[in-house]
């Protein structure tokens, strides 16, 4: 399993605050070199020091339980599978389109609109099982990026660009993330994007799309919302923003019911 030790977990949520190790030591009261020898793995914090740290760097629920490992910080197949068997029949009883990733944005399940809107069938779609949302955007037969209106892409791109470095900004040191932005960053667009500040500070409630569909050009809320049962786990479902739109996915939904 592609785990980070606990030293090198705190190196990453430290620097995300741009937070000395000087600093954090003093406002968490510890002895000068102690966060220094955390991060290198020379010793293991007390579940005091642990405590103390979290709370100095503010984390997010889901922040804690990965630093401590409450939950694996990437699901293995066999988790994988319980939560695709508890959500399947959710998701694929939607009424907008729909899917599921987990939190480094790779896609296991997904309903028939969201496979219509996107111009791709099952099969094709099964081939994609476990690739994250930015290779499909970027990397795949699916052409989506060719389905966004021209004027929009630049603003998409980007949107969806903020959205994957606040997922996977604590996971940048495995080398899962590292080979996958490694290839991403071969796109000129991706690339740009990327090498930009990013607009986004906090969870992404939503987020805009536009995606070309026939003589329409469909107007979209993406929602996301964590999986209560697993937090790694990311329910994305697509809201229609005009009537439009509405008609659209009404019309889908029933071609495909």
């Amino acid at each position: 399993m592609d785990e980070l030790p606990l030293g090198r977990k705190i190196y990453v949520l430290r620097e995300d605050r741009s937070l000395s190790q000087t600093k954090l030591e003093v406002e968490a009261g510890l002895s000068f070199g102690t966060l220094s020898r955390i991060e290198n793995g020379n010793i293991n914090p007390t579940k005091e020091t642990i405590i103390k740290i979290a709370q100095v760097l503010d984390l997010h629920d889901d922040e804690f339980n990965y630093l401590i490992s409450l939950q694996k910080s990437s699901p293995d197949e066999s988790e994988i599978e319980r939560v695709v068997g508890m959500v399947s029949k959710e998701i694929k009883n939607e009424r907008i389109p729909a899917y599921l990733i987990d939190s480094k944005l790779r896609v296991w399940d997904w309903n028939r609109m969201i496979l219509k809107i996107i111009g791709t069938d099952e099969s094709t779609a099964e081939k994609y099982r476990g690739y994250s949302c930015m290779r499909l955007l970027f990397f795949s037969e699916l052409n989506i990026r060719n389905r966004i209106p021209i004027d929009k892409l630049g603003r998409i791109i980007k949107q969806q660009v903020d959205t994957y470095k606040y997922f996977s900004n604590k996971y940048r040191n495995e080398s899962f993330t590292n080979s996958e932005i490694r290839a991403l960053l071969k796109d000129d667009s991706f690339r740009d994007a990327w090498k930009t500040e990013s607009e986004l500070k906090y969870f992404p409630l939503k987020n805009e799309f536009y995606l070309k569909y026939g003589k329409h050009t469909l107007n979209i809320d993406i929602i996301i919302n964590r999986f209560t049962s697993d937090q790694r786990f990311i329910i994305v479902k697509y809201y229609p923003k005009d009537s439009s739109t509405l008609k659209v996915f009404e019309k889908i939904r029933n071609n495909v019911s």
